[in-house]
């Protein structure tokens, strides 16, 4: 006996060309704007400098930790969605791409030091795209299931997803700040 596997795509090339290109793009952008200090900071504390110099900005851990971070994900998103959507394998794709984008939006503004009102801008707009995307490509979405049980169920998917990766990162910067946050909190004389 032969059992032949073949792999079925969740996602079509359509929803992968749309999140690289509009979902995610616009959004990671905004955080080319982000400052952790400002411009007079800098020139006030210069061991800021000694930071960047050492190269501890992008190193190999940081690479797997980011790699860990989407691996847990994607694998709690899918993972999350079979257990809560036992009988909707159909849907996986609409169910699994709104909580990505999702998370992917959180996650974005779980780095970002300075909120400003063109990140906001750009989160909203990748939200609009993705709710006309929706509405323009039914054959790629199930529109009829998307019920508020059904929202609930997506939107605690998403908090499974993210919330430890963000409670992990809230304790690392209380207990073991950057030195970018160790000059901004206020000094007790």
């Amino acid at each position: 006996m032969c059992f032949y596997y073949v792999t079925i795509p969740i996602y079509n090339g359509l929803l992968l060309m749309g999140y690289t290109s509009a979902y995610n793009n616009i959004a990671v952008f905004s955080l080319m704007i982000d400052e952790d200090v400002s411009p007079t900071a800098v020139m006030e504390y210069p061991p800021l400098y000694k930071t960047l110099q050492k190269g501890r900005s992008l190193s190999a851990k940081t690479f797997l930790a980011w790699v860990w971070v989407s691996i847990f994900q994607g694998g709690v998103i899918i993972l999350c969605t079979l257990l809560m959507f036992p009988t909707s394998f159909a849907n996986i794709a609409t169910i699994t791409f709104s909580a990505l984008i999702m998370v992917e939006l959180l996650d974005i503004h779980s780095c970002i030091s300075n909120l400003t009102w063109m990140m906001i801008v750009a989160t909203i707009f990748t939200v609009v795209i993705y709710i006309i995307s929706i509405v323009l490509f039914k054959p790629l979405f199930d529109i009829s299931y998307i019920t508020w049980p059904n929202t609930l169920k997506i939107i605690a998917l998403v908090l499974i997803a993210w919330g430890p990766i963000f409670l992990v990162q809230y304790l690392l910067r209380k207990f073991d700040p950057p030195e970018h946050l160790k000059i901004k909190r206020p000094t007790l004389k």
